[in-house]
């Protein structure tokens, strides 16, 4: 497993980074809270085909083009509804993290927690085409292929769906396949301002490439700890470095969550594991 140690490096991107949004949201009309990783609540693309619902381990035949799925989703879900999205243009306006091209989502039923800002999905992208609409999603492509092709863990770890947010950390990092792919997990959060590492923004996600380069694989699952607050409120009762030092507060968090075994998490993390493995795409 790998660790997290470069205190002042995630201050200095951290800081840099918050400037950045700030500049950005004053330039801008777009809200400042943390964007859905659900594309329909940031840009309201409409879907293209009726979402179809499936049992754990139903293919999803292809339909206008779009891939055949299958998932099973073992103990974490009931199932999962799958939907394709329809395509976003730059010419549309809007943000540059709604920029999308038409792509599938599965949104996983029956999911163990509820009350969370993200909602438990498997965004599925045509890889070409992400390139060809939205250009700044070619460095997270890049570095995916790259950490695939020598595993090892960098100070910002590739992320879709673009976010209006910056990642703070990252935490249980593995490389994983999928039946017709490679990927990778860990745990992450992502913030626009100094808040605690909490069980409402906390993360698993997985990030993976089918073996013919064809589709981005990009998972966003809640997952809680019993160690962790509850949200994001500032009680009083965070550690000292929480406000002293906060580079070292998120050092701390990824230094005390990465021993934890994967069955103190909800949901487990070898369950998350065993069901993002099962997936294919053809």
């Amino acid at each position: 497993m790998f660790t997290h140690n470069d205190s002042k490096l995630i201050w200095q991107w951290l800081t840099i980074s918050l400037i950045l949004l700030l500049l950005l949201s004053a330039c801008s009309s777009t809200d400042s809270t943390v964007t859905q990783p659900d594309p329909t609540a940031t840009s309201a693309p409409v879907a293209t085909a009726e979402p179809t619902a499936t049992t754990a381990a139903t293919a999803v035949p292809a339909t206008n083009g779009s891939p055949q799925i299958s998932l099973n989703t073992g103990s974490v879900a009931d199932g999962f509804q799958t939907e394709t999205v329809a395509a976003v243009t730059e010419a549309e306006g809007g943000p540059y993290w709604g920029v999308m091209p038409e792509y599938t989502l599965l949104t996983l039923q029956g999911y163990p927690i509820s009350n969370h800002l993200m909602t438990p999905q498997i965004f599925i992208y045509p890889v070409e085409e992400l390139k060809e609409v939205n250009e700044s999603t070619i460095p997270i492509i890049t570095s995916l292929q790259t950490l695939l092709q020598s595993p090892q863990e960098i100070p910002l770890m590739p992320f879709l769906p673009l976010l209006n947010a910056q990642q703070v950390i990252h935490a249980h990092v593995q490389y994983l396949d999928f039946q017709d792919g490679q990927g990778l997990r860990y745990l992450t959060q992502y913030d626009q301002a100094f808040i605690p590492i909490n069980n409402y923004e906390l993360i698993y996600t997985y990030q993976g490439l089918t073996g013919d380069g064809k589709y981005y694989v990009a998972a966003v699952l809640p997952v809680n700890h019993p160690s962790l607050p509850a949200d994001a409120n500032v009680t009083g009762n965070e550690p000292p470095e929480f406000t002293s030092d906060f580079p070292t507060y998120l050092t701390n968090v990824v230094a005390s969550l990465n021993p934890q075994a994967a069955n103190t998490f909800t949901p487990d993390l070898t369950q998350l594991d065993a069901m993002m493995s099962t997936l294919e795409i053809k």
